[in-house]
């Protein structure tokens, strides 16, 4: 199992600085066997969400690591947490729908996270 960060951009608040697309991301620590199966997860949590202004499911998915613990089962480890989301260089894919694949996001040599 690996440890993933999937982000939605934006939030669901109404505050009119820190709320909308162009707040603070919506984040979900999942664990899970492959990018697919975590975006599928916290998108099954966005879907949930009523929010007007955001999207409802995850843009973004990034590797944190390998999971160490007894239990495999794929789950929502801690999420939603809303916070800047940044790729600090791990892994990450990128989507622009819910209904579009994964696509690896390339980066050039010495390219920052």
């Amino acid at each position: 199992m690996n440890l993933y960060e999937v982000v939605r951009w934006g939030n669901d608040t109404t505050d009119p600085f820190t709320g909308g697309p162009n707040g603070p991301d919506t984040c979900f620590l999942v664990r899970a066997t492959s990018v697919a199966e975590a975006g599928a997860l916290a998108d099954i949590e966005l879907a949930r969400r009523t929010s007007p202004s955001v999207d409802h499911w995850a843009g973004a998915v990034h590797l944190l690591g390998a999971d160490a613990s007894q239990d495999s089962a794929p789950r929502i480890l801690r999420g939603p947490y809303v916070q800047h989301a940044y790729c600090h260089g791990w892994q990450a894919w990128h989507r622009n729908g819910p209904e579009e694949a994964w696509a690896l996001l390339e980066r050039g040599p010495g390219a920052a996270g």
